[in-house]
């Protein structure tokens, strides 16, 4: 499976530690992250992997909870304290049960993922994270100060958002419109397509991937192909069978992706991301225009 970035974007100069105890395990999650063009460095347990960070200065920690001596949760709090982890995303993974989420964000992580994850799933969680990681190391000082949904700021993230399930698509404007974003619903993916050549950009779309209303993937495809779009956040709803089965192949252009059945805090989680991702475009470009 192929990830789609975008024109100017390499993670070449990226580098991931990966943390399993379980030799199997990390191969395998080592060869899927390779996949994206960064450096990777394993640790065998938390221990090991805490006192690497000062030399590694990774930009970025994959590791899995169940580990004998120091965990997952415990050696995530470690390494948050650390002065050269300060922005450094974190990635947790455990076939844990549900409690396993709200403990790896109460231990400081950035983001958790159900092991194993689909192949496309975990490549574009890590390509998103290692982006915004990369474009904040290249814009340095240039990189807006305010975060966009803070109490003080009066920005207001526009998303268009396509769903056929009536239900769901409810759900998320009302999660949206409480949690500071402007939202803008479309009838199909159609009517989307055509409002992007003829409006004003959104700062994030929402597209449900389904064989039935049209192809979602042909759509973030033709997205990332077109200049003025290229770097458009994309958010694809999709049922679990799907991504782990036919999205597995081809590139399909999605920035990250979200179940049919999500929870406010996946929603939450996801959309930060993106929206973080899109402001760091957005002041990538001004920059670049400004030289």
């Amino acid at each position: 499976m192929g990830i789609i970035l975008g024109a100017g974007h390499d993670l070449s100069s990226s580098k991931v530690l990966l943390v399993d105890d379980d030799s199997f395990m990390r191969r395998l999650f080592e060869a899927h992250v390779r996949t994206l063009g960064c450096d990777v460095v394993t640790a065998t347990n938390g221990e090991e992997a805490v006192k690497m960070v000062p030399q590694v200065k990774p930009d970025l920690v994959l590791m899995d909870v169940v580990m004998p001596g120091m965990d997952g949760f415990e050696t995530c709090t470690w390494m948050k304290q650390l002065p050269s982890m300060k922005g450094v995303p974190v990635v947790l993974l455990t076939a844990l049960g549900r409690d396993a989420k709200e403990r790896s964000f109460a231990a400081g992580a950035d983001s958790y993922m159900h092991k194993p994850p689909s192949i496309t799933e975990l490549q574009t969680r890590l390509s998103s994270l290692l982006l915004v990681r990369s474009l904040e190391r290249e814009l340095g000082a240039a990189v807006p100060a305010d975060e966009p949904l803070s109490r003080d700021s009066a920005f207001k993230p526009m998303v268009w958002i396509t769903c056929g399930n009536a239900s769901l698509r409810l759900r998320l404007i009302s999660q949206l419109e409480r949690e500071g974003y402007s939202a803008k619903s479309f009838d199909g993916l159609a009517s989307i397509s055509e409002a992007l050549e003829s409006e004003l950009l959104p700062d994030l779309l929402i597209l449900e991937h389904t064989s039935v209303e049209g192809d979602a993937v042909k759509v973030s495809r033709r997205i990332r192909a077109s200049e003025a779009t290229e770097h458009l956040p994309i958010l694809m709803l999709v049922a679990e069978a799907d991504l782990k089965s036919e999205l597995n192949d081809e590139p399909c252009g999605a920035s990250e992706f979200l179940g049919k059945n999500p929870d406010a805090g996946d929603v939450r989680q996801r959309l930060k991301l993106l929206l973080r991702l899109s402001v760091l475009e957005s002041a990538r470009r001004l920059n670049r225009m400004k030289s």
